[in-house]
């Protein structure tokens, strides 16, 4: 089984395909983003804040970005007007992201694109091809989160690596 694994070209592999894949989505979101002065990551943060706003602690995870980054995310919306932070009614130590009607309207031209791009890929592939997609995507995260990682790698002596300058 080792063997199969050795010879295995990148293109041949999963990730390969889901990389490449999400590259050439995020190159069509921000081509579609700079003609409207912004960026993906704000079209997509916009698409996560709730119409009743929405908590950053919450916003990062659900957008897979680290906090510095997040924080300068919405400092660039707010700088744009497309946010505004507010103290949660109930809870007065939970911040709100909320939308402003700026934001409202961006976030609306982004959700246009994500659909019309989804349209597109769907009358392509095929209802059931893209349903296929859909389902084998969900799939294969769930996978992920359940790989064992701690098994990955087996075992190697130092001087198993013959191609390697390391010591």
């Amino acid at each position: 089984m080792h063997n199969v694994y050795c010879k295995m070209r990148p293109e041949d592999t999963i990730d390969f395909h889901v990389r490449y894949a999400w590259a050439g989505i995020a190159r069509q979101y921000g081509q579609l983003a700079a003609q409207r002065g912004t960026t993906m990551a704000m079209g997509q943060a916009l698409l996560n804040i709730d119409r009743s706003g929405t908590p950053s602690t919450q916003l990062g995870p659900r957008m897979g970005m680290e906090k510095t980054s997040l924080s300068r995310l919405l400092n660039n919306l707010e700088g744009q007007g497309m946010i505004e932070r507010r103290a949660d009614d109930s809870d007065r130590r939970i911040v709100r992201i909320h939308l402003t009607d700026a934001g409202k309207k961006e976030r609306d031209r982004a959700r246009t694109a994500v659909r019309k791009f989804n349209a597109w890929i769907t009358e392509h592939l095929g209802g059931e091809r893209t349903a296929r997609l859909l389902q084998d995507l969900q799939q294969l995260n769930d996978l992920i989160v359940q790989y064992p990682t701690r098994d990955a790698l087996p075992d190697i002596g130092l001087d198993a690596n013959n191609d390697s300058n390391a010591a």
